[in-house]
């Protein structure tokens, strides 16, 4: 691609002398539209080869187009690619633009040129589950989305009534989104919305933050943003995917942009809602793209008519792509005709394109007078930070069942501690016989505090992950913010928990420690284990994977963090052991409240234990029986290496939020090798070349390359030393 951000307006004119006739701008985009249009688009995976093999298109302004296929023939990666995102190892080709139409003063037509991507906010990617917070009602979802997008408060508020009328949302403006389902009373009595409904609210959502095209305060945002829907259809009966899909048709019309739809096998009445179409075959062959009136025209020349009367022309089209895997020899026909198909589409003299303009991208840059590329950020970080914070307040006091859930896991454990361990030496002077319950019931309570902390931070970041990753990937605030703002609202609520439980057991059992130093305690253990879960859920977002991950983790600091009653154990700890206990909070918070219950503590001898218990039964002090199992320190020194614990977690979250950020290395397809340029190297390094000298100057070798230059968004790069003038 090529970033104009980078090169002057006169190179631009050197590159590209030939301005654009106004008339083939007006064609493709009409004035305050947008269009897109991509050239040789295509995406492989080493290994794997081609997942699209490189094709042209264009949507113009005002269009729906609508991409079908059989299952695997590269429709979601086709949109993915669209918005500037690849599969993992993946590699992009090809350009992609978004092209705006203006008028200028004296009536001319031109166009404006803006790499197209969800990053920079041209674009806006529907992916086929929709993701929300449940507790938020549809018209706040609205509102946080228009914010992030950068509107004031006021402005926000607007745009979500708009919307709501716009989508056909307003009866239910004030309904909570609830869990992906049907819809239906939650245990509460709050009703949800319906799954056609969620997907309204999708479109909805990116949308908002665009403005009213009519309003003056709109300034700061001048083209809508293309839409791209990855099967919007799927699980919706035929009513509402027709219903969504007509949505989709009226609000490219109304916003003049165009909108890309991904379709499994469109019904009849959703046929005739596209106004383009582009069929896809197995393997990431395009054979048609171009308006829906030509697709049968097309494909008869080439001998493929549809002879049955009145069939959806969506059926028989599928069925020309698709391959029988079941029988060897009709799968090789099916392959044979798909190459015929495929081959025949790239030489064609573009009778698929006859309503559609094979743009130039040098001349429209030139004939626009300038090129564009979106913000990066739209909210500062305080206002985001502000944004997520009180979303998260709203999402955390509103569920009403996981915390009422919560309360009866801390009240019902303690009262099974209580009948477990009941009354330590029934309240009267602590003796030998009770250090070893007095040892467990710390150790344990311990250990269901942190599993507890842990996995509901876990849970809780990879239910948020997709709404956040696809906030993130807009550019609406970083991963620092966002976890800056869940900590301080999360983190509070499982110190209350547990402190909750570390009181009610301490008032059941009669320990001696005081209340304050056990909830002190507890409260600390469960931050700790709480921030551990999201470092893990933000090295794996997925929360399978952040399961698989956390819990061998958090058994590692279980059985490192028990203290053994039987006292010094015959092979002293190797140093990956002791390592290993220096990170387990469990560790910290056993000592600690080993300390605080047993120091000082004077014990009743009672020689009818002796036969029982050996020498333990003449212990006479808890001192000694600190000495005996190794616990050393004091309680302040132990608190004070869970909270070292705490910041070192929250520091790897932090640095795992930071590292799935960073953009990728770019691949260079072209070379004779594979070449991965890291960001921030110079463009000349990328050919492996050296810079030479001459009279003590440095410069680089002037060479010739072609190659496809695939930057992801977001990314720059410095031109200062290039020693290319142009790249084809």
């Amino acid at each position: 691609r090529l970033w104009p951000e980078l090169v002057s307006q006169k190179q631009l004119e050197s590159l590209c002398p030939s301005p654009l006739p106004g008339p083939m701008a007006a064609e493709l985009v009409a004035p305050n539209g947008r269009a897109i249009y991509w050239k040789d688009l295509s995406v492989s995976v080493p290994g794997r080869g081609a997942l699209l093999h490189a094709h042209s298109g264009a949507v113009r302004a005002g269009r729906l187009l609508g991409v079908f296929g059989p299952s695997g023939s590269g429709k979601s990666t086709l949109l993915h690619a669209l918005a500037g995102m690849a599969p993992p190892r993946g590699i992009l080709g090809g350009s992609v633009w978004a092209v705006e139409g203006h008028c200028s003063e004296e009536g001319s037509t031109g166009v404006a040129l803006e790499d197209l991507g969800v990053r920079r906010r041209t674009a806006a990617l529907l992916e086929q589950e929709d993701a929300f917070f449940s507790e938020l009602t549809v018209r706040e979802t609205l509102v946080f989305a228009a914010a992030f997008a950068g509107r004031p408060s006021s402005a926000a508020l607007r745009d979500a009534d708009r919307l709501l009328a716009q989508v056909g949302l307003a009866g239910v403006a004030h309904r909570r989104v609830g869990e992906h389902r049907s819809g239906g009373s939650s245990w509460n009595g709050n009703l949800s919305i319906t799954t056609g409904e969620r997907r309204r609210l999708a479109v909805a959502s990116a949308m908002a933050g665009e403005g009213d095209a009519d309003n003056e305060e709109n300034k700061y945002s001048s083209s809508p943003r293309v839409l791209l829907a990855d099967e919007p259809t799927t699980g919706l009966d035929a009513f509402q995917a027709a219903r969504v899909v007509g949505l989709l048709q009226q609000l490219s019309a109304q916003r003049n942009c165009a909108t890309v739809l991904t379709l499994h096998q469109p019904r009849a009445s959703i046929w005739r809602m596209l106004d383009d179409v582009m069929l896809m075959a197995p393997g990431g062959h395009v054979v048609y793209c171009g308006p829906t009136a030509d697709v049968l025209t097309y494909f008869q020349g080439l001998g493929h008519q549809c002879s049955l009367e009145g069939m959806n022309p969506a059926e028989f089209l599928i069925d020309l792509v698709s391959i029988d895997s079941e029988q060897a020899v009709c799968a090789s026909k099916d392959a044979a005709r798909i190459r015929a198909l495929a081959a025949a589409f790239r030489t064609c003299p573009e009778p698929a394109f006859s309503s559609l303009v094979e743009l130039s991208v040098g001349s429209c840059t030139a004939a626009s007078g300038h090129a564009r590329v979106g913000a990066a950020s739209a909210v500062g970080p305080w206002s985001a930070f502000r944004l997520l914070l009180w979303r998260s307040l709203v999402q955390s006091v509103r569920d009403r069942a996981t915390n009422t859930l919560r309360i009866l896991a801390s009240v019902g454990l303690s009262l099974i501690f209580g009948a477990h361990f009941g009354v330590l030496d029934r309240g009267g002077m602590p003796t030998a016989r009770s250090v070893a319950s007095r040892i467990c019931l710390l150790s344990f309570g311990t250990i269901a505090m942190a599993m507890l902390a842990t996995a509901r931070a876990l849970d809780r970041f990879a239910k948020e992950s997709a709404v956040v990753s696809r906030e993130r990937s807009a550019g609406a605030y970083s991963g620092i913010v966002y976890l800056a703002a869940k900590v301080l609202t999360e983190l509070p609520t499982d110190a209350a928990f547990a402190g909750l439980f570390a009181a009610l057991v301490h008032w059941q059992c009669g320990l001696h420690a005081d209340i304050s130093e056990v909830a002190c305690t507890m409260s600390l253990v469960a931050v700790a284990s709480a921030a551990l879960g999201l470092a893990v859920g933000a090295a794996a977002p997925r929360g399978d994977r952040a399961m698989a991950i956390g819990a061998p983790i958090m058994v590692v600091h279980m059985l490192t963090g028990v203290i053994d009653p039987a006292g010094q154990a015959a092979q002293r700890p190797t140093m990956a052991m002791l390592a290993l206990r220096s990170l387990s909070p469990i560790r910290h918070a056993i000592e600690a409240l080993c300390i605080s219950e047993l120091r000082g503590l004077k014990l009743a001898r009672n020689a009818m234990d002796a036969p029982r218990m050996g020498g333990l039964a003449l212990i006479t002090s808890g001192d000694e029986v600190l000495r005996q199992l190794e616990v050393f320190g004091t309680f302040e020194s132990n608190m004070w290496r869970i909270i070292g614990l705490i910041a070192l977690h929250l520091v790897a979250a932090a640095g795992f939020l930071v590292i799935g950020a960073l953009p990728k290395k770019v691949r260079i397809a072209g070379l004779p090798s594979d070449v991965e340029l890291a960001a921030g190297q110079r463009w000349w390094r990328c050919f492996g070349l050296r810079r030479r000298r001459f009279g003590g100057k440095s410069s680089a070798p002037s060479v010739a390359v072609s190659a496809t230059v695939v930057v992801p968004s977001g990314v720059s790069f410095d031109l200062s030393g290039a020693a290319c003038t142009a790249f084809s």
